[in-house]
């Protein structure tokens, strides 16, 4: 599993069902699966992460957002931004029609020094160190409406497997990742410097650790390959 597409997959299940799985011992390996495949992901993000779909069916569309914390000299491309990957397959094929959605995610006041320093600490993270910035995206009105019918026809399927009948009756297959390959750039200047990415589904909720290492290690973890040389640039 990469780092920055992180794929809970599930047949539909229930929340009970969800509980059952979160309290019951083969958690446990699941774990370990997870920690092994996906060096960078904090241990108390685990169980979030196990629970991304039902995050994703309960999740706010105004009010998801995605918190990248990076060294402030490093630049993301121009338009890059982490993007929602949401798949729905039919157990039975043809039994309804396929989701396969990517859902961008916006830049929060891009041309606002002071908002872009104080959204943040307003949403509840940790002021960025010295050195370091925070860049906080989110869905706009589009994006929003978009989540929003995604969310419904989910819930449809899931309402035809607890009932037994209806497209969604034999179960399905849910994917659901957080695309960040555009943001990362290749400068081997920032190749040692710390990538933390951090995610709010409601705001009642806040924000969860997803992923954090270094640019490098995200690179590498990507399969974008090593980054470009340059000049040396100190790590913050």
């Amino acid at each position: 599993m990469h780092p920055n597409r992180l794929t809970p997959k599930c047949l539909f299940p229930s929340p009970a069902a969800v509980k059952r799985l979160l309290t019951s011992s083969s958690v446990l390996a699941m774990v370990c699966a997870l920690l092994t495949a996906c060096s960078g992901i904090p241990m108390s993000s685990i169980p979030r992460l196990l629970n991304l779909n039902g995050q994703l069916l309960d999740a706010r569309p105004a009010e998801f957002s995605i918190a990248i914390q990076i060294d402030a000299r490093l630049i993301p491309p121009p338009g890059s931004g982490p993007v929602l990957e949401v798949s729905v397959r039919p157990r039975v094929v043809g039994a309804f029609e396929e989701i396969n959605k990517k859902i961008p995610l916006n830049l929060a006041n891009p041309g606002s020094t002071t908002d872009a320093n104080l959204l943040p600490v307003s949403l509840g993270l940790q002021a960025a160190p010295s050195g370091r910035r925070w860049l906080v995206y989110n869905f706009g009105p589009a994006a929003q409406a978009e989540l929003t019918q995604i969310q419904v026809t989910i819930k449809k399927l899931t309402s035809d497997k607890k009932a037994g009948s209806g497209p969604g009756k034999d179960g399905g297959l849910i994917s659901v990742g957080i695309a960040q390959d555009s943001m990362i750039g290749r400068d081997a200047a920032f190749a040692n410097t710390r990538w933390e990415s951090w995610l709010q589904s409601r705001k009642a909720d806040g924000f969860f650790e997803l992923w954090s290492g270094t640019v490098g290690g995200l690179l590498k973890q990507t399969g974008l390959g090593r980054p470009a040389p340059t000049t040396p640039v100190q790590q913050q």
